[in-house]
């Protein structure tokens, strides 16, 4: 396995003016990792793995870890397993124990200060794991950053990363999404931090790439994922003429999708050849 830290992919992507895609792999389900793994690979682009905190904690976070490490150890690419959207310190706590590799504990639905607090007490905990943290702050689908709040949060907290709300929005979008490209610019030189950009579903990668000028670093990739692979196993299911149907069969599609979206990504975010 390639090794690179979280923090030096960040660096990468910071002198090369980049946002890297970072693929949500359904609490580390095989086809998932394949997939973006593949994907990856063929590209020489660093593979950032995101595990949703409830998907994660569906089975265990010691066994998706576990799962994870198997197929990173057989990789040529440096790969990142990171935790999205922790909501709760214990949930935190148990990815942290299980090995990831930096965390994202999610305050951004409580007051500043309570947000505040709690991430500047798991970005310590974090740190004392050799971890990164990301924190959030405003309302991503809502309630956008102020800058002076961001650069005081980061200040206070110690957060490696951070998740404003700037226009994006989780999900699908039901209009076309518009970044605010002078806060993405505002906030990066107020915090000096990698900025995260969730809900990348739907945000034209020409967008992406202006945003990564200006100080994203990273992009996280879930529902288009999960979508593709979806459609591309009831097509299977589902085709005519009725074939004979096994598992193995449908769950191969899926994995291609899987593997054509995250390619497409690194494609357009120009994350080839970085390694």
């Amino acid at each position: 396995m390639a090794t690179l830290s979280p923090k030096e992919l960040l660096l990468l992507a910071e002198r090369k003016g980049l946002c890297l895609p970072a693929f949500d792999v359904a609490g580390g389900q095989a086809d998932f990792l394949v997939g973006v793994l593949s994907a990856c690979e063929a590209a020489r682009c660093p593979a950032v793995l995101l595990v949703y905190a409830p998907a994660g904690a569906y089975g265990s976070f010691e066994t998706c870890a576990k799962v994870v490490r198997l197929f990173a150890e057989q990789a040529s690419v440096p790969v990142v397993l990171h935790l999205d959207h922790g909501r709760d310190e214990g949930v935190v706590t148990a990815a942290l124990e299980a090995g990831f590799d930096s965390v994202m504990f999610d305050g951004s639905g409580c007051s500043l200060a309570e947000n505040t607090r709690r991430t500047k007490a798991m970005a310590r905990i974090a740190h004392a794991h050799g971890a990164l943290i990301e924190g959030e702050l405003g309302r991503i689908g809502g309630d956008v950053t102020d800058p002076d709040e961001a650069a005081a949060f980061v200040r206070e907290t110690r957060v490696d990363l951070l998740a404003p709300a700037v226009g994006n929005a989780h999900g699908f979008y039901r209009q076309p999404p518009k970044l605010r490209f002078e806060l993405i610019e505002r906030i990066a030189a107020a915090t000096a931090r990698p900025l995260s950009l969730h809900g990348g579903t739907g945000i034209p990668t020409a967008d992406v790439l202006r945003a990564g000028r200006l100080g994203m670093r990273k992009m996280n990739i879930a529902t288009g994922l999960h979508q593709r692979f979806v459609d591309a196993v009831r097509s299977n299911v589902e085709q005519v003429p009725p074939a004979p149907f096994t598992w193995a069969d449908a769950l191969t599609a899926g994995r291609q999708a899987v593997e054509a979206e995250a390619a497409e990504w690194i494609r357009g975010l120009q994350c080839e050849g970085l390694v």
